[in-house]
C-alpha cells in the first residue's frame, strides 16, 4: 500500500504543473507562453501516467502506464528546449528546423515503445520488482534504447546551456526570472541523472515526475513574481541593451541600479563610477532623482550635449521606489543650432559679429559697465577704388584679411563687428582711455604695414578711425561720437586716428 507522503508528492507535482499550464495559457498571447503550455502538458502526462503506474495492481496495467509515460519522457525535453529557444530568442532563424528534427527523433522512440512487435528494439526485458511500499516496473534497455535516452539528456543539456548563457548575459531587471527558469531545468536534469546512474533503484517512491513540484514552483515564481512571459530577457535586452538612447535606473535615494551600454558610453562611466558621477558631477540630476518628479533637463559632458527625461517609478500604493532617466545625445542638434546662431549673428566674410548682434552685445556690456567704455569705429580708405580697379574679389579678400587681423589683435573681452560694407567697430571697457588710444593707433599702423596679396598683386590699405570714450548706457550716444570722430579723421587726410570724450572735443 502506498503511504501518504508518496501520494502527496505525486499529487502535488501534478497540481503544480497544472497551475503552470493554467498560468501559461492565460498569457498565451505572450512570447514563449505557447511553448511553455506544450511543455507543461507533456509534464502533466508524464506525472499522471507515472502516478497511475504506481497505483496499478497488475503487471499488465503497470506496463501500459509505463508505455504512456514514455510519451512525456521523450517529448518533454523537446518541448522544454523549444520553450527555452522562444524565451531567449536564441537561434530564431533555425527554430523550426530544430523542432522538426528533435520531435521526429523523439517520436521514433515513442513509436517503437508503443508498437508490440518493435518495442524489443528499445527494451531487452521488463520485470516487476518489489520495492517498499509498492511494486515497480524495471526496464532493461537495449543499446539502441540507451542511445535514444541519451537524446533526452542532450536536449535537456542544450536547454540548460542556453539558459545559463541567458542568465550570464541578463540584466539586473530580468536576472531573477532567468534564474527561476534555470532552477526549474536543473532540478529535473539532476534528478534524472541520479535515477539513471542508480539503475532506477534510488528513490523509487518519487519518480522523476515527482520533482516537477519543485520545477513547477520555480516556474510559477518566475511567472507571478518576476514577470516571466510578460517580458523575456532578450526582448528586454533589445529594449535596454541595444537602444541607442541611454537608460539609467535609480532607486528613490539616487543609487544607480542599472544603466544600459548606451548610457555608460555617453557618460564614459561604468556602473560603479556612474553613481559617484551622479552625486558630484551631475548634482542637478542627483537632486532631481531625489525629488522623484517627472521632469526634463539638459546635461553637458565634455563636448557632448544630452537631453534627459526623468520618469518616476511608483509601486501599487503609488509610493516612489525609483526613477528611470532617458538620455538622448543631441550634440549634433546643438552643434547645428550653434552653427545657425553663429550664421545669424556673424558676418560670413569676416567672421565678426554683424551690426545687429554687435549692438545687442554692446548694450548688455554698457548696462553693467562702471568705468568709461570705448568704441573704435573705422573704415577702409578708398575702398570703392579697390573694387573698381581690382574687382570685388580683391575687395572681399581685403575685408576677410582685415577681419582676421582684427580678431588676432583684439583682447578676449573685446567685442568686434562689421557694420556693413567696409565699416568695422570694436568695443571694450576693460582698459582706460589712454590704453584704448594706444591700442587703436597700434592697429592702424598694423594695417598700414600689412600686404594684402590678390592674384600676385600687392595691395596697400589704410584705415581711418574714430575712438569714442564715455561713461554711458547709451550705445547710440557712443556711436554718434565715434562716427563724428571717424569723419573728422577722413577730413584731416585719412589714415589717422581721432579720439575724444564727446562730439565737441577730440585729441590727435
Amino acid at each position: 500500500m502506498i503511504d501518504f507522503p508518496v501520494i502527496f508528492i505525486n499529487l502535488t507535482s501534478i497540481a503544480v504543473m497544472g497551475f503552470v499550464l493554467f498560468a501559461a495559457n492565460r498569457r498565451r498571447d505572450k512570447q514563449a507562453a505557447t511553448e511553455l503550455s506544450i511543455a507543461s502538458l507533456f509534464m502533466i502526462l508524464w506525472a499522471v501516467s507515472s502516478f497511475a503506474e504506481m497505483l496499478s495492481d497488475t503487471f499488465e496495467m503497470k506496463v501500459f502506464w509505463r508505455n504512456v509515460t514514455q510519451i512525456g519522457v521523450f517529448m518533454t525535453p523537446v518541448a522544454t528546449l523549444m520553450f527555452i529557444l522562444a524565451y531567449t530568442e536564441y537561434l530564431r532563424s533555425h527554430r523550426v528546423l530544430i523542432a522538426r528534427i528533435a520531435y521526429t527523433y523523439q517520436s521514433i522512440a515513442v513509436l517503437l515503445i508503443l508498437t508490440d512487435f518493435l518495442h524489443h528494439w528499445v527494451r531487452i526485458s521488463i520485470t516487476l520488482s518489489r520495492s517498499e511500499p509498492y511494486q515497480v516496473v524495471v526496464v532493461a534497455l537495449s543499446t539502441f534504447g540507451k542511445f535514444l535516452i541519451t537524446g533526452n539528456f542532450l536536449l535537456m543539456l542544450f536547454a540548460l546551456v542556453l539558459t545559463i548563457i541567458a542568465a550570464f548575459n541578463s540584466l539586473r531587471a530580468t536576472r531573477m526570472q532567468v534564474y527561476s527558469v534555470l532552477l526549474g531545468i536543473v532540478v529535473s536534469l539532476v534528478y534524472a541523472c541520479i535515477k539513471v546512474v542508480s539503475g532506477e533503484q534510488f528513490l523509487q517512491s518519487v519518480p522523476i515526475s515527482g520533482v516537477f513540484a519543485l520545477s513547477g514552483f520555480f516556474m510559477l515564481l518566475g511567472i507571478n513574481r518576476f514577470n516571466l512571459l510578460k517580458l523575456t530577457p532578450l526582448a528586454y535586452e533589445h529594449t535596454f541593451r541595444f537602444l541607442g538612447d541611454g537608460i539609467v535606473v535609480c532607486t528613490s535615494d539616487a543609487k544607480v541600479v542599472d544603466a544600459n551600454p548606451a548610457a555608460r558610453t555617453m557618460l564614459e562611466s561604468n556602473l560603479s563610477e556612474l553613481e559617484e558621477h551622479l552625486k558630484h558631477t551631475y548634482s542637478h540630476w542627483y537632486a532631481l532623482v531625489l525629488m522623484g518628479k517627472r521632469t526634463n533637463f539638459a546635461i553637458q559632458f565634455k563636448d557632448r550635449f544630452f537631453n534627459a527625461d526623468l520618469f518616476p517609478i511608483t509601486n501599487k500604493r503609488m509610493e516612489p521606489v525609483g526613477s528611470v532617466t532617458l538620455l538622448k545625445d543631441i550634440t549634433m542638434l546643438e552643434e547645428q543650432r550653434l552653427l545657425l546662431t553663429e550664421r545669424a549673428e556673424k558676418d560670413g566674410l569676416t567672421g565678426l559679429y554683424n551690426r545687429q548682434t554687435f549692438i545687442e552685445r554692446v548694450e548688455v556690456e554698457l548696462a553693467c559697465a562702471t568705468e568709461a567704455s570705448h568704441l573704435l569705429y573705422f573704415d577702409i580708405d578708398h575702398f570703392k577704388k579697390i573694387n573698381d580697379t581690382y574687382g570685388h574679389r580683391a575687395g572681399d579678400l581685403v575685408l576677410s584679411e582685415l577681419g582676421a587681423l582684427l580678431t588676432r589683435w583684439t583682447e578676449p573681452k573685446s567685442i568686434t563687428g562689421r557694420f556693413g560694407g567696409e565699416e568695422f567697430a570694436v568695443f571694450t571697457s576693460s582698459i582706460d582711455t589712454k590704453q584704448a588710444r594706444l591700442r587703436a593707433e597700434e592697429f592702424r599702423k598694423l594695417v598700414a604695414q600689412h600686404l594684402f596679396v590678390h592674384e600676385e598683386l600687392e595691395l596697400h590699405v589704410t584705415i581711418s578711425m574714430g575712438l569714442a570714450s564715455a561713461r554711458t548706457e547709451s550705445f547710440d550716444q557712443l556711436y554718434r561720437l565715434a562716427d563724428t570722430l571717424l569723419y573728422q579723421a577722413k577730413d584731416e587726410g585719412r589714415n589717422r586716428l581721432c579720439s575724444g570724450q564727446d562730439a565737441g572735443q577730440s585729441l590727435q
